[in-house]
């Protein structure tokens, strides 16, 4: 028997990507202190799925306070965001409000997350 078999790569397409805007989501969400993906206490993140190659991440609080700016440049759908503002330490518990600018699509996406953060008990004082 002889099997032949042809593959074709996943290609960009403007279109598509205008279409998958509706998808875009951010998991998990609500986030619960933590998620069974995460390998260690230091490393929290969320992730965002059905995106362009570039995107904005701007990140608010619910009293709309400036948490975080994100810059997303790469092929992949997925981009990640390890939960820390601006100035590189955890964010609080809460509700924030994610505005996803796409520039290459002409489009933009609000989304919303509820971020609860697990209890932190210090062992070194």
């Amino acid at each position: 028997d002889i099997y032949t078999f042809t593959s074709k790569a996943p290609t960009y397409d403007v279109e598509t990507a205008r279409k998958d805007v509706e998808k875009i989501k951010v998991f998990p969400n609500p986030y619960y202190g933590t998620h069974e993906n995460e390998l260690s206490l230091q490393n929290r993140y969320v992730q965002f799925n059905h995106l362009p190659q570039k995107a904005t991440f701007k990140i608010f609080d619910l009293a709309g306070n400036f948490v975080v700016q994100l810059e997303k440049d790469d092929p992949s759908q997925y981009f990640t965001w390890d939960l820390l503002n601006h100035n590189h330490l955890p964010v609080a518990s809460g509700i924030y409000l994610i505005h996803i600018d796409m520039p290459d699509l002409g489009a933009e996406k609000v989304l919303k997350l509820a971020l609860v953060r697990e209890r932190e008990f210090i062992e070194i004082y």
